[in-house]
């Protein structure tokens, strides 16, 4: 057998030991993948590169993405996809930038499955500007694992699993713009590094298996080495690094040697002090630095030194990151240095001499550390601490809990996620349980830490369960269940395995996780499996049949929980950080397509929560949407309304007090400038100026204020898919007077409701307050909001039966609105009179809406209880007596300028709106609803109003106030959310949404 075939043979046995049990060939694989995308990787970052100039950094990782980040500003310029597959397929292991810094080149695992059909080894090239890929170089069978362009840029070398360098040079003939030049054969199946050094005369690689290499690249001939580096024939060389000016490079190995060699020749210059853990990279920077960090057990050092090349001398120990380093670079001329890796894979960039952090680039979340559950009480706990930093890994600590969710069930709904306050009552993984006990020793090729986990019974060793490449190299958590005769145990790449104890056959597996499962904890009684994973998400399995219930990802105040099927439920911003990558060909960029864009048809907080109380997703999905199959599918398909938006170049022909935006892309996209969303601070500025610029650009002009304006363009198309677009333009108008805009004030109070005289637990659903607070409500608003806009306009509509049966109230009143526009609060006056009335309001202008009343939930939808509201039977409403929550909430969307929502609709328990904030909050709307979830609007008697409606008639009328200019908006929610919570002895927590909106003042002192 050839030693040619023999590595190919080598390779394909350990590319099929690393498949993973679960990994679906990809011609039976959906077109999509979901993707978690928090603003940075979500996986070990593989590798680094600054760009020429050092503005930018470019990124790798094992998410299947590539990041272009702006370093200094720490966001992301642009997210590269290509095509992305099960298992490894996708990985990129490498990424180099080209000296005119106009391509991206990189490397990695790219086939339909571990073992299965080469070639792996594909080379994929994207343009730097737009993230679109420009070719595909085909040669290598088996992954690649690192790449590097010449210092002229004219030739491209990429090494990996055959043991085979491949040189390609630019070529304007070819259709890919390059040819292969020639192969070089470095006598190994594992090229880990590549580097060109003496001005491009000198290409020099690392293996695994059998050392370095050193090669004339213009004659292609190898570099005999002298006998200092026969030795690393035998140890894995994992780092490699060429100095600024190309006269040395250095290598790093698994035993902890770091040795600098003669680039000309490779004779060696110097041994560095070996140090006590693997090298995982190498950089080299100005005034003869050379950077190495740890890239395996590191514990809590987590070092990347600093030598002085010319001495050997340790000159300082970067410590940011908080876990292994698994990439470096430098820039240009070596004055700053970025590493990346850590727990939450973060890219820092930092000054070499100082030890000076310059920037840190990281996404927004953290690895799930610790999970738990309180059965009795329905709550589930988590923490992203490391329980052991001083060790590898602890997976038999219980980590502390820090945080917790209240689940829904059938008497309660959601609840926003909230710090854990006190120790609680909650089950932990189950390490022992009667007999059977477990623990975990090392094992496997590489001694890994806890890579057997044993199998005890009455404390003698039964089994033992070894990890590798296809179960998950290691036991990083684990519990037992059915009374110690199964145990569950998670690995590093988020394999998650059930085996009966007595025999160890795996009798389940539960598949989903992507990352290293970190902790875990089964409930016979609650029937669930929680686990948390370095992937960043919290995940529900039904414990019995394996299904993944709902994964959960919180990040701060963003949170979003969503099902396999795509349902989701979400914080204002939560949808903003998963969605779908749709493949397009494995010659072409991917496309993602985010939660936010779907929600139309995808946000449903009520399948969410029935997913958890029957435990199945598949089955709540059955239950609520019968006969939508493959919904998600079938979306994908389709595409976005994609479009960009820029400041104009050209300001100079604008009117005052505008700004030109320049939208391209939109004709293409399928939608019309003319009907997107155009909101401006959060005022809804509406129908805008129009110019075409060319076949592909519009030009709009926007309203602005003085200072900082944030302007929010959203486009939909034929199929309902959302796209925002945001920019920000400073803006400073003349000094003149303007006319104050209108005020447009709408009320809405039932107080009776004839059809409904047992219909609120077998009583009638009359109410005391509704039309005493809308009535109310507009006095106050006249009396101190009104003074300050030009001019009010109002429309009432209350139960004139309730407003005559006080005369002062309804003489107060007639004096605000005349009588004749004081209407009926029935369904169809509430959906013509509002919409008409909100379509009035001008960019400049203000509208209030006031609402008070019952409010209902139907299955998914909300709705508001008109006077005539009735039901079918004792069971069924007649929805068609209703108002359906979405149109009032489209009408309102539809008003332009400034639009307020004050809500005291929430009366019954679970009457509970979660479509309002999310809407409201998307479109911008501020909004004071009564009660948020769990909770029930009270209603003293005492104060002859709604506990809601009192606090914003007080708030108005004075109280709320905090400074001589009146009473402001963000004053006056939390005078609110303070007093109603006062008032009620914490039984009733109103919301409200103010976020992204200027704090305006509202009323006169």
């Amino acid at each position: 057998m050839s030693v040619r075939l023999m590595r190919a043979c080598r390779w394909l046995a350990m590319a099929c030991a690393l498949a993973v049990s679960s990994a679906a060939r990809a011609e039976e694989a959906p077109d999509f993948h979901l993707d978690l995308d928090t603003g940075g990787h979500s996986a070990q970052v593989t590798d680094l590169a600054f760009t020429p100039d050092g503005e930018d950094i470019v990124s790798a990782s094992n998410d299947k993405t590539i990041r272009i980040w702006d370093w200094q500003s720490g966001v992301t310029l642009r997210t590269i996809r290509g095509y992305l597959g099960n298992g490894s397929d996708g990985k990129i292991f490498a990424v180099a930038v080209s000296p005119d810094g106009k391509t991206i080149a990189a490397g990695g695992y790219f086939g339909a499955s571990l073992g299965d059909k080469p070639p792996y080894g594909d080379i994929r090239l994207f343009d730097f500007a737009t993230g679109k890929m420009k070719a595909v170089l085909t040669a290598a069978d088996y992954a690649t694992y690192d790449l590097t362009f010449s210092p002229d840029g004219k030739t491209l070398a990429a090494g990996g699993a055959n043991g085979v360098v491949y040189l390609w040079r630019l070529d304007d003939k070819s259709a890919t713009g390059w040819a292969l030049d020639k192969k070089l054969d470095a006598d190994t199946w594992h090229i880990d590094k590549l580097a060109f050094a003496a001005a491009g005369t000198r290409l020099a690689a690392t293996t695994t298996d059998n050392g370095i290499r050193l090669w004339d690249v213009a004659k292609g001939e190898e570099i005999v080495l002298p006998t200092e580096a026969e030795p690393l024939r035998d140890i894995s060389v994992m780092a490699l690094a060429v100095s600024q000016d190309g006269s040395l490079f250095a290598t790093g190995s698994k035993d902890g040697q770091v040795q600098l060699w003669h680039a000309a020749d490779g004779t060696l210059v110097r041994a560095m002090p070996k140090q006590d853990f693997l090298i995982g990279s190498l950089a080299f920077a100005k005034r003869a630095r050379l950077v190495a960090s740890c890239g395996y057990r590191c514990a809590d050092r987590h070092r990347s030194i600093v030598w002085n090349t010319d001495t050997g001398e340790k000159v300082l120990d970067y410590t940011g990151h908080d876990g292994t380093v698994y990439a470096s670079t430098a820039n240009v001329d070596g004055s700053l240095v970025a590493t990346a890796g850590g727990t939450r894979n973060a890219i820092q960039v930092w000054d070499p001499a100082t030890g000076e952090r310059k920037a840190l680039l990281q996404g927004m979340g953290e690895p799930v550390t610790a999970v738990g559950i309180d059965v009795a009480n329905d709550v589930i706990a988590w923490s992203s601490t490391n329980p052991c930093p001083e060790r590898v890994a602890c997976p038999e600590r219980q980590g502390a809990l820090d945080n917790r969710l209240v689940l829904p069930t059938t008497e309660r709904f959601f609840e926003d996620p909230l710090p854990l306050t006190g120790s609680g009552s909650f089950d932990r993984a189950a390490l022992a349980d009667g007999q059977w006990s477990l623990r975990t020793a090392p094992g496997g090729k590489d001694a890994l830490e806890n890579a057997v986990l044993e199998i005890a019974n009455d404390g003698k060793m039964v089994r033992g369960i070894e990890n590798d490449a296809t179960n998950g190299f290691v036991h990083s958590a684990y519990t037992l269940i059915d009374n110690g005769l199964g145990v569950i145990t998670g690995g590093n790449d988020g394999t998650l395995i059930e085996y009966r104890t007595a025999t160890a056959k795996v009798s389940g597996e539960f598949t989903g996780h992507t990352g290293e499962v970190n902790a875990m904890v089964a409930s016979e009684k609650a029937g669930l499996l929680i686990t948390g994973s370095a992937d960043q998400t919290l995940r529900l399995w039904n414990l019995k049949t394996h299904e993944l219930i709902v994964s959960m990802f919180f990040a701060g105040s963003q949170w979003i929980a969503w099902m396999p099927q795509g349902y989701y439920y979400s914080s204002d911003e939560g949808d903003k950080l998963i969605g779908w990558q749709v493949n397009q060909g494995r010659d072409h960029e991917g496309r993602l397509i985010r939660a936010g864009q779907l929600k139309k048809y995808l946000w449903s907080p009520e399948m969410v929560r029935r997913a958890i109380i029957l435990r199945s997703a598949k089955q709540a999905v059955r239950e609520m949407r019968p006969g939508v199959d493959n919904e998600l599918q079938k979306l994908l398909q389709r595409k976005p309304p994609e479009f960009d938006i820029r400041l104009s170049d050209d300001q100079s022909k604008v009117r005052d007090g505008y700004v030109a935006v320049e939208i391209t892309g939109a004709r293409q996209a399928g939608t019309d400038v003319a009907g997107f969303s155009i909101l401006s601070n959060s005022r809804n500025v509406g129908d805008v100026t129009t110019r075409s610029v060319d076949g592909n650009s519009t030009i709009v002009e926007i309203p602005v204020e003085n200072g900082e304006n944030t302007i929010r363009i959203t486009g939909t198309n034929e199929f309902g898919y959302l796209t925002e677009r945001s920019v920000t333009a400073l803006a400073r108008k003349t000094e003149k007077a303007e006319a104050k805009g209108k005020l447009y004030v709408a009320v809405i109070g039932v107080d009776k409701y004839p059809f409904l005289t047992d219909a609120c637990s077998g009583h009638a659903c009359d109410l005391r307050y509704p039309v005493d607070d809308a009535t109310e409500f507009l006095k106050v608003i006249s009396q101190k909001s009104a003074p300050l806009f030009s001019s009010m306009e109002t429309l009432v509509l209350v139960n004139r039966e309730a407003l005559d049966e006080a005369p002062d109230k309804a003489k107060q009143t007639y004096t605000i609105a005349s009588a004749d526009t004081v209407m009926e609060p029935d369904s169809d006056t509430i959906d013509d009179q509002l919409a008409d009335f909100l379509d009035r309001p001008g960019e400049h202008d203000t509208t209030i809406i006031f609402v008070a009343g019952h409010g209902i939930n139907i299955d998914e939808d909300y709705y508001f209880i008109p006077t005539d509201g009735r039901k079918q039977d004792a069971e069924r409403w007649k929805r068609s007596s209703l108002v359906d929550w979405s149109d009032i909430q489209k009408s309102v969307e539809r008003a332009k300028g400034m639009r307020f929502m004050l809500l005291d609709t929430c009366h019954a328990a679970n009457a509970f709106n979660p479509r309002l904030e999310k809407d409201a909050q998307d479109a911008r709307i501020v909004v004071f609803s009564a009660t948020a979830a769990n909770n029930t609007a009270a209603e003293l008697p005492e104060l002859g109003h709604g506990v809601f409606t009192y606090s914003i008639l007080e708030g108005l009328r004075g109280k709320a106030r905090t400074s001589d200019g009146g009473v402001t908006l963000f004053g006056l929610a939390d005078y609110i959310s303070r007093e109603v919570v006062r008032l009620t002895s914490s039984k009733q927590k109103p919301f409200y949404y103010v976020g992204g909106v200027e704090n305006i003042v509202l009323a006169e002192p």
